[in-house]
């Protein structure tokens, strides 16, 4: 049964805007009732670490980085693909145990993945695995291509909803050309059929916007956040 969602195909922005929309997306979820899948892209190579990580100046020398609202480890954001899931609280992903929603949302990864010609699928269970870097091992529900991990991601469950923050890294293997192929339309038929949803476009108001250039300078620009858990 089709259920209806909302679907943001991004462009590529500054990494601190682009956690600081996500978490603006989380906050005003109550008042679109219904789950958002965003697409989005960096503007310039980026590091983002987990909400709880430690910070050292020796993460990303010359690169920016991010601290993000959700947990997990370091992400290198230099050829990746992302996308973020956003669930008000009267919707069942949000309600689940957290091992059971990450097996649903990745398995619309998973599904993405095939569409576009990569033999993808879930991890059944957990290979070694630095926390502190979330690409260096797949745990359960993980995606791997050849035993290897290709998506990971990190939720956050608050009153007003969860955030799923996704990153899909594949391997120079997956393609013939080396280039990982575009996914975003991938993603979208993924979700719709793993998950049944019946997408439609989403529009940001400028209000939406506005919650997150405040985010962003309050937040996510300032050293205070990045650097709030230092080694």
């Amino acid at each position: 049964m089709n259920e209806p969602w909302h679907f943001w195909l991004d462009g590529t922005r500054d990494p601190a805007i682009n956690m600081a929309l996500d978490e603006a997306l989380l906050r005003t979820a109550p008042d679109r009732g219904r789950p958002l899948l965003r697409v989005y892209g960096w503007n310039a190579p980026a590091v983002s670490i987990g909400l709880l990580q430690k910070f050292s100046p020796d993460l990303a020398p010359g690169r920016p980085v991010v601290r993000r609202p959700t947990g997990g480890g370091l992400v290198d954001h230099a050829r990746d693909s992302t996308y973020t899931v956003v669930v008000p609280t009267t919707h069942s992903l949000y309600g689940m145990a957290t091992a059971e929603s990450y097996r649903l949302l990745h398995g619309a990864v998973t599904t993405a993945l095939k569409l576009a010609g990569i033999a993808a699928e879930l991890a059944p269970c957990c290979g070694p695995n630095d926390r502190n870097v979330c690409f260096a091992g797949p745990v359960q529900y993980d995606v791997v291509v050849a035993g290897a991990k290709v998506a990971g991601a990190a939720q956050r469950r608050l009153k007003r909803g969860l955030l799923h923050q996704g990153s899909i890294l594949l391997p120079p293997s997956a393609t013939d050309s080396g280039r990982p192929p575009a996914l975003d339309g991938a993603l979208r038929l993924g979700f719709e059929r793993e998950l049944g949803a019946f997408f439609e476009e989403f529009h940001p108001t400028p209000a939406l916007f506005d919650l997150a250039e405040q985010l962003c300078s309050e937040k996510y620009q300032t050293r205070q956040w990045t650097e709030r858990c230092r080694a």
